[in-house]
């Protein structure tokens, strides 16, 4: 027997708002993040570098080329073992905080779902609140994890910021773990001692 996704719409919801609020706490409200990113020494340098560049809204890697025989020029080769090796992401315009944290409670609440389906889908109503945990923690772990690994590998982002991002996706696997666990449709409400 499954659970039907319409009869965890509460835990849905609630580990959405729960995960969005714990994000706003350990993006805004801490320091957690702060090591993360660090300002340019001479920002007027900067801006007059890229604003030279006219760089239009995007991702750049430098060095980068899209045509694999530039990779067998020795200039490009020469280039690309002295660096320095920098990734610049132009925004199309000055970022929007309303817009933002709309965007990352939409992506929460679809996380929500996305594990609440997984969840429904193996588990039956009245399941014990520590295998609802076992399975929406470990989809949470899943969904929040890997996506900020990729981008330390990939795209340079520093080792310390991807171990902060793992950090971050544990709490928020198991703030939903517990939220799921305790709101499972048919389980007790968690024993408290």
């Amino acid at each position: 027997m499954t659970t039907d996704l319409t009869s965890l719409w509460v835990p849905i919801l609630f580990s959405a708002v729960g995960c969005h609020i714990a994000s706003f706490v350990l993006w805004a409200a801490s320091k957690w993040h702060k090591p993360d990113v660090s300002p340019v020494p001479d920002q007027d340098a900067a801006d007059a570098a890229i604003n030279a560049l006219d760089l239009g809204p995007g991702f750049y890697m430098l060095p980068c080329s899209h045509d694999k025989e530039d990779w067998k020029k020795p200039e490009i080769i020469d280039r690309y073992k002295r660096g320095p090796w920098v990734t610049i992401n132009v925004f199309p315009g000055q970022p929007n905080m309303l817009k933002n944290l709309l965007l990352t409670l939409l992506m929460f609440f679809v996380i929500s779902t996305g594990i609440a389906y997984l969840a429904g889908s193996v588990l039956a109503p009245g399941t014990e609140w520590s295998k609802v945990f076992q399975v929406t923690c470990t989809a949470g772990v899943l969904a929040y994890t890997f996506g900020g690994v990729i981008n330390g590998i990939w795209f340079g982002k520093p080792a310390g910021w991807v171990i902060r991002d793992i950090i971050d996706a544990a709490i928020y696997a198991c703030f939903t773990a517990v939220v799921f666990s305790w709101l499972w449709p048919g389980s007790p409400v968690l024993p408290i001692t």
